[in-house]
């Protein structure tokens, strides 16, 4: 019966990833041809636009988080994870989709200097209680920790990179500055920097759980 569930919330989860993939060419062009005539005409048009296409573009714009709250929701029934850590899990991640787009002001450099700060402590921490534990691992685990070192570099170096494509460099998050130095391609190659960072650290991720000893079975 639980493999069952897990399986009928596992293929909804893909459904709304593959809608997130995909709906972009239903959703975009619409939601960009109203914006070209810019704010005023789009709240104008706004009132002419069919209910329909509202709740498409918005089960497009939730579709990804939803989908992966509902994979999560399937693999976590495969588990035997305890009833009442179950229903805190989903009951925090439905908390999150609830507050999810709700608009936080900025940018204040003082919460991204003191986030910043805050995840270079945790990255220390984290390597620090990687180095002491790897020596207690068998053979085929630390492979498979040695993998999960290079993902959390990875990741490491895309978040890092996110300062100066949102800050000092491309100003990301002040794009009246970044035209007027004409900063763009700055901004663009960034961004691709920090993607090819993001696929190389879940790649190496995923290496880490195909190398533990049920992942190469």
């Amino acid at each position: 019966m639980k493999t069952r569930a897990s399986a009928i919330w596992v293929g909804l989860g893909i459904l709304f990833l593959l809608n997130a993939i995909l709906g972009r060419y239903l959703v975009l062009p619409g939601y960009l041809s109203s914006l070209e005539g810019g704010k005023a005409s789009l709240e104008a048009a706004s009132q002419a636009i069919p209910a329909w296409k509202i709740v498409r573009y918005l089960v497009w714009a939730y579709s990804f988080k939803i989908g992966v709250f509902l994979v999560g929701i399937g693999v976590l029934l495969r588990t035997s994870i305890p009833t009442g850590r179950f229903r805190l899990l989903v009951g925090g991640g439905i908390v999150y989709l609830l507050l999810a787009y709700i608009p936080v002001p900025g940018p204040y450099p003082l919460f991204f200097g003191l986030g910043g700060s805050l995840i270079t402590v945790l990255l220390v921490f984290i390597l620090m209680r990687w180095a002491s534990e790897r020596g207690d691992l068998k053979a085929f685990d630390k492979t498979s920790a040695d993998y999960r070192l290079i993902g959390y570099f990875f990741f490491a170096m895309a978040t890092y990179n996110l300062c100066p494509l949102m800050g000092v460099k491309a100003f990301g998050l002040y794009p009246e500055k970044m035209i007027r130095f004409g900063l763009q391609t700055e901004a663009v190659s960034f961004a691709s920097r920090i993607m090819i960072e993001l696929v190389l650290g879940w790649f190496f991720i995923f290496l880490s759980h195909r190398k533990s000893p049920k992942g190469s079975r």
